[in-house]
């Protein structure tokens, strides 16, 4: 199976679905939009959940992810809604802890025990939504190198 994670275009899930990929990833990077366009300038926040709810649509349920840094300066709440949101419109959120380096150098690591108390957050949302991050076939919550996965690293 082929998995795909790049800025999406309108017409990428379309696109991707209509060649046989399986799986997509498009990643919302910052969990309010305030954070996201002072993140990621010149990009659009709102295009990229209009993309995530096409690909749910398209890929189906389990095969829609989207990465999420923690670290960049939102709170736990912000977190959690964020996580709680991806979960109800059917996306997988990948949560993925600051690495500070380059422009981020002087920002704090995620300690362990935020950490530990977001991942409790993801697990209950994605067992509320039904979501499994256990069945996917390709990418980051497969691939058991990067992140904290419920259901795999508990």
């Amino acid at each position: 199976p082929i998995g795909v994670s790049i800025y999406p275009t309108e017409k990428t899930p379309g696109r991707l679905h209509e060649i046989g990929v399986a799986e997509v990833k498009f990643n919302l990077e910052a969990a309010t939009p305030e954070l996201f366009l002072k993140m990621c300038p010149g990009l659009d926040y709102g295009q990229i959940w209009q993309v995530l709810d096409r690909s749910v649509e398209l890929f189906g349920k389990n095969r829609v992810f989207s990465n999420v840094i923690i670290g960049l300066g939102e709170t736990d709440a912000e977190l959690a809604a964020c996580i709680r949101r991806l979960t109800s419109h059917g996306v997988i959120p990948v949560l993925r802890p600051l690495n500070p380096v380059a422009e981020l150098a002087g920002m704090p690591r995620p300690t362990a025990d935020r950490l530990k108390n977001i991942f409790t957050i993801h697990r209950d949302a994605l067992e509320a939504a039904d979501l499994d991050p256990g069945l996917a076939r390709t990418m980051c919550t497969n691939c058991a190198g990067c992140d904290l996965v419920p259901g795999r690293d508990e």
